[in-house]
C-alpha cells in the first residue's frame, strides 16, 4: 500500500511538473512555417519568448527582413511581395510580423514591402552561402 501511495505521488508531481512546463515550451516554440510554391517562410516577433525563438531558427532562412519604427521599436502588420528580377513572383505575405524570414533559391529579388499606406523597395541577392537581412524602417505611428 506504501507503495502504491509512493508511485501515485510520483505520477501526479510528474503531471503537475509536465503541465507547468508546457506553456513554457510553446512559448519558445518559432512560428510554424508556411510554404509558398517553392519558398519556406516565417513570421513573427511579437513579445520578447516569440523573437528569441525566430532568431534561434534564422540559421534555416537565408533572406531576413526586420521591420522597426525610426525610433526602433519593432512593426507589425507589413505586406510583402517579393519578386525575382525577371518579375516573378516568388512570395506573398501579408500583415507580417516584425520578422520575416524566407528561403529563397539563389538569385536576385526585389522586395516590395507595405506598411500603413508606406512603401518600401529594397533589392536582395541570395548567394547559397549565408543569410541576406534587409532592415526597413518605417515612419513611427500615431
Amino acid at each position: 500500500m506504501l507503495y502504491q501511495h509512493k508511485i501515485r505521488n510520483a505520477l501526479v508531481a510528474g503531471a503537475a511538473l509536465l503541465g507547468c512546463s508546457a506553456p513554457a515550451f510553446a512559448a519558445i516554440m518559432p512560428p510554424q512555417p508556411v510554404h509558398e510554391g517553392t519558398v519556406t517562410y516565417i513570421t513573427g516577433g511579437i513579445g520578447q519568448a516569440e523573437t528569441q525563438a525566430i532568431k534561434a531558427a534564422a540559421r534555416n532562412y537565408d533572406l531576413q527582413i526586420s521591420n522597426a519604427e525610426k525610433d526602433g521599436a519593432y512593426t507589425a502588420g507589413a505586406d510583402f511581395v517579393i519578386r525575382s528580377k525577371d518579375g516573378h513572383e516568388v512570395l506573398q505575405a501579408r500583415n507580417t510580423g516584425p520578422l520575416v524570414y524566407a528561403q529563397l533559391p539563389p538569385g536576385d529579388y526585389v522586395i516590395h514591402a507595405n506598411y500603413n499606406g508606406v512603401q518600401r523597395v529594397a533589392d536582395a541577392k541570395i548567394d547559397g552561402r549565408g543569410a541576406t537581412g534587409i532592415h526597413l524602417i518605417w515612419p513611427q505611428s500615431d
